[in-house]
């Protein structure tokens, strides 16, 4: 990819590619990107499937049935399947390729982040003081994960094996789970002294990243728990978190209209898309396949970005 000189070490930078405007009827507040699809989620209740070729992005499915806003998608990543959280207490799972609904679950109040696990197997929803795990196929609930105390987990994320669990709490705690009974908790970090907006795993799993009401985002060893690195930068929430595919940078982004892309091997701000939204960004995410990534806001637009020449801060 093509990469910035920083000290020895040559980091990724990127450049707008394609825009979506008025790709809701409401401020867009999360998105993933699988199988070739873009799905967002948005405050008019309404999850929609995007395909991205070039400067062109174009809606595939309008996924209807939430009766309040959407909170989290999330897609599976062997399987073309997505799940959305809504402020109705639903989660809804979805087949990509036809657009259908495959179920519907009543996960009961405060439901906000969700997760897939690689196989679109299991649903992992937060809730007030853990985690709700799903049987994606029944709706039948197999685990509840705490996390020790009765303040709600606002977000969540499955690695990419399928062995781990992150979840972010409003209390700035962020809490790592094995994905096997006993589920047990391997590691607690308290870095954020107020709420932790999202969380997302490397792709080799080794790596958690949190982004929180503070301002900053901070790098952790999934295993122990230590801090890797503070991300500072951001003049307000970090809403939105992801890794590149290669696991060589994050990009991050904010309810300061920004998103950031940050060299790992240094810590540092290699590049601030200082124009991408208009209003809050809500989130961010990567084609898994490497190269892109896109961001979401409550200015209700999708921007995707590639990788390009050297250059930035």
């Amino acid at each position: 990819l093509p990469s910035l000189s920083v000290g020895t070490h040559m980091a990724t930078l990127y450049h707008p590619t394609a825009s979506q405007l008025n790709a809701h009827e409401g401020g867009i507040s999360c998105v993933a990107w699988g199988h070739g699809l873009v799905v967002t989620g948005s405050a008019d209740e309404a999850v929609h499937s995007y395909d991205v070729s070039g400067a062109k992005i174009e809606r595939r499915h309008t996924l209807t049935g939430h009766e309040l806003g959407v909170t989290a998608v999330a897609v599976a990543a062997d399987v073309a399947v997505a799940a959305s959280a809504a402020l109705d207490s639903r989660i809804r799972v979805w087949n990509l390729d036809t657009g259908s609904l495959n179920l519907e679950i009543d996960c009961g109040p405060m439901s906000y982040g969700v997760a897939l696990s690689p196989d679109g197997a299991t649903v992992a929803a937060g809730s007030m003081g853990g985690i709700s795990l799903w049987d994606a196929a029944s709706g039948s609930k197999t685990a509840s994960l705490s996390i020790g105390s009765d303040r709600i987990v606002l977000c969540a994320a499955i690695s990419a094996d399928g062995a781990l669990l992150a979840a972010g709490a409003e209390d700035g705690g962020v809490h790592v789970f094995e994905m096997e009974a006993p589920y047990q908790r391997v590691a607690k970090m308290e870095a954020h002294a107020v709420a932790v907006r999202c969380v997302a795993f490397s792709r080799d799993g080794k790596t958690v990243l949190s982004g929180s009401e503070d301002s900053r985002a901070v790098l952790w060893e999934a295993a122990s728990g230590r801090q890797l690195y503070t991300l500072q930068g951001h003049g307000s929430w970090v809403l939105g978190a992801a890794f590149s595919a290669d696991g060589s940078h994050v990009v991050t982004c904010s309810s300061d209209q920004t998103v950031r892309n940050w060299d790992l091997t240094t810590g540092a701000s290699v590049q601030t898309l200082a124009d991408s939204h208009s209003d809050q960004a809500w989130g961010v995410a990567f084609d898994p396949s490497g190269g892109r990534f896109c961001s979401v806001g409550d200015d209700r637009a999708i921007r995707v970005f590639e990788a390009t020449v050297a250059g930035g801060e």
